[in-house]
């Protein structure tokens, strides 16, 4: 009976890459028995192969015609996955500072108006609104600034996500 592997494991990439160049290539290239390497091969088991293993598979796996680095490839997947929430928080980081920037600048616009003679009351109570907003956005900013410090939600191997 076949193992069911999650997609982006490391033993779904092992199996990929001793599935075509063979277990006693493998066991060859790595210089590890086909017990080690069948548990590299199973999600249950402990043990990964070391970096340069890992790199002797793909590249005997990329040199027998298989096209991609599977080991290399699921790594890759993997670490997209990880990073997914921080970069996602440095977006949202970059979207309160325009908006932080965008409301300070209109209420240091609407507040220039009541500097001219004859300012009317209405340019009053924009300026005062404009300024509100701007500091709605400022909260925002500081908040979203704070959840970057371990403790504040982001620990320190995710720094920046807030959960």
């Amino acid at each position: 009976m076949t193992k069911v592997r999650a997609p982006l494991s490391f033993s779904l990439a092992i199996t990929t890459a001793i599935g075509l160049i063979g277990w006693d290539a493998a066991g060859r290239i790595t210089r590890r028995a086909n017990r080690t390497l069948r548990h590299w091969s199973e999600s249950d088991k402990k043990g990964t192969p070391t970096l340069d293993q890992a790199i002797a598979l793909d590249r005997a796996f990329i040199e027998a015609g298989g096209g991609f680095a599977p080991i290399l490839e699921s790594y890759a997947r993997q670490l997209d996955v990880a990073l997914a929430p921080s970069m996602a928080c440095h977006a949202a980081l970059g979207d309160d500072i325009a908006a932080v920037s965008r409301e300070t600048a209109d209420a240091i616009g609407a507040s220039i108006h009541i500097i001219q003679p004859g300012a009317s009351p209405t340019a009053v109570h924009r300026a005062i609104a404009e300024t509100e907003e701007a500091g709605v956005r400022l909260t925002r900013l500081l908040v979203r600034l704070r959840s970057f410090l371990a403790g504040n939600g982001a620990g320190a191997d995710n720094a920046g996500v807030r959960t």
